[in-house]
């Protein structure tokens, strides 16, 4: 079983820290208040219920 490495990044809304998931160990996370049409992403809500994209570079 493959353990899941996981970071913190601020919500671009109010600034509180949610979890991503991290597929790689090198990978460069980039913060979006919005959805791109192309790039390996992920959503994120934070615990205020702001809705948020985590893009891997």
């Amino acid at each position: 079983m493959q353990i899941q490495e996981t970071r913190e990044v601020a919500c671009p809304k109010c600034g509180e820290n949610s979890s991503v998931p991290v597929p790689e160990q090198d990978v460069e996370l980039k913060v979006s208040p919005y959805v791109a049409a192309f790039g390996e992403h992920t959503e994120i809500e934070c615990s205020n219920e702001h809705s948020f994209w985590v893009y891997y570079c």
